[in-house]
């Protein structure tokens, strides 16, 4: 006989629909294929779309990725807010 998959109700079990929502939670993270490498964190962002352009062109044209003219961009970038001339302390 095949199983039959249904939704659980409060009023047969009371915890059924929390194993439910955790079975689904676990099943999300076991399937997740957009984990960041050991160390790093995902960042999402929305970028124009002529930014967004620009950025795989230049990707393209270096050879490289755009994480890694992210990446590059944002060091330089707060690099020079915390350790330029215009900082105190």
């Amino acid at each position: 006989m095949k199983p039959t998959l249904s939704k659980p109700t409060l009023s047969k079990k009371p915890d059924a629909a929390l194993d439910f929502a955790e079975a689904n939670i676990k099943k999300a993270r076991e399937s997740r294929v957009f984990n960041a490498p050991e160390g790093y964190r995902r960042l999402t962002i929305n970028l124009r779309e002529d930014l967004h352009k620009k950025l795989k062109i230049a990707a393209i044209e270096q050879d490289s990725t755009a994480t890694d003219i992210i990446m590059q961009l944002l060091e330089q970038e707060l690099t020079r807010i915390f350790h330029g001339p215009h900082k105190k302390g």
